[in-house]
């Protein structure tokens, strides 16, 4: 397991767009709400400058075009297709890879037509497919290792490598009190009175909200929206708990990008969209100058023996 601090401003920008669903006040948020870029920017982790550069060029490589037109194709052949066009280091986990034999079949055929596509849409596709073709009961997804490689496969091998994360959330937690209690003014009154206060009614303080519970409720909205087949509370491995007004998160890198995003990609380039009931952070390609693409003619493979 890896340990990592951060200082997370996409946080608030998620739960914005949750926190209706929970009745959640939001006076705290709209700093926030207005400033999606800068919250991308204000985002920190310990990757050091070259871990960091290595997820930035796979994520560039994989914005490259793709053409593939292919009928029953083993998805092996064409996870190599796709390192041969982008250059990424790309780690599929194959059924193969291990005594347990969960893992993608190297040999499932795939059929797909795509033209100038980006290497991460693809790439998607490809294990959406293996996913229905094969039916184990599991999601297939990708996610970065330590050292900015991309693997991919089902979720439950994914998450072997998990990293601690700290994710401040004052900003969350913090209300901008509602003075409904304030005392009535009477200027007349005190001059009737000489010299006695214009002032009269209720002067107590407004009741402070407990921020311990509204951190319940935002990490409860987390976990609800964000895999909650993952967490531990529902039957899976990823924790949080609330420490020091911040969220303590362990989980495997695709559930953090689904919380908070990459730091080293564009804000503009992260799009949080809600599939079937949950939040997914989509990854957009880096688009640029439409160049000759590398294409592959169709064809027809039988399954290897």
């Amino acid at each position: 397991m890896q340990f990592r601090s951060h200082i997370s401003a996409r946080i608030p920008a998620l739960v914005l767009s949750l926190s209706g669903m929970a009745g959640l006040p939001l006076i705290g948020l709209a700093t926030t709400a207005l400033a999606p870029s800068q919250a991308i920017a204000q985002n920190t982790d310990s990757d050091d400058a070259s871990t960091s550069r290595a997820k930035r060029d796979a994520l560039l490589a994989l914005s490259k075009p793709i053409t593939l037109d292919v009928t029953d194709q083993p998805i092996s052949d064409l996870f190599d297709f796709i390192v041969d066009v982008t250059g990424v280091d790309l780690l599929p986990i194959y059924s193969t890879d291990n005594a347990s034999g969960v893992g993608i079949d190297p040999d499932t055929l795939i059929t797909i037509k795509v033209k100038e596509i980006a290497g991460i849409t693809v790439l998607e596709r490809l294990l959406m497919k293996a996913q229905r073709i094969e039916n184990i009961g599991e999601d297939y997804t990708w996610q970065f290792d330590d050292i900015g490689s991309i693997e991919c496969g089902p979720k439950s091998e994914l998450n072997r490598t998990t990293r601690l994360e700290l994710y401040d959330v004052a900003d969350l937690l913090f209300i901008v009190p509602d003075f409904d209690n304030a005392p009535e003014f009477d200027l007349q009154q005190a001059l009737q009175t000489q010299g006695g206060s214009p002032f009269s009614g209720s002067s107590d303080d407004a009741e402070e909200p407990d921020t311990e519970e509204r951190a319940t409720k935002i990490s409860d909205l987390l976990m609800a929206n964000v895999e909650p087949d993952q967490w531990i509370t529902l039957g899976g491995e990823a924790s949080i708990t609330y420490y020091g007004k911040s969220f303590v998160i362990t989980a495997p890198d695709y559930m953090h990008r689904q919380i908070a995003g990459y730091n080293f990609w564009p804000a503009h380039l992260q799009q949080s969209q809600r599939i079937d009931g949950k939040q997914h952070m989509k990854i957009k390609p880096q688009t640029e100058p439409k160049k000759k693409s590398t294409s592959r003619p169709s064809s027809t493979r039988s399954r290897r023996p």
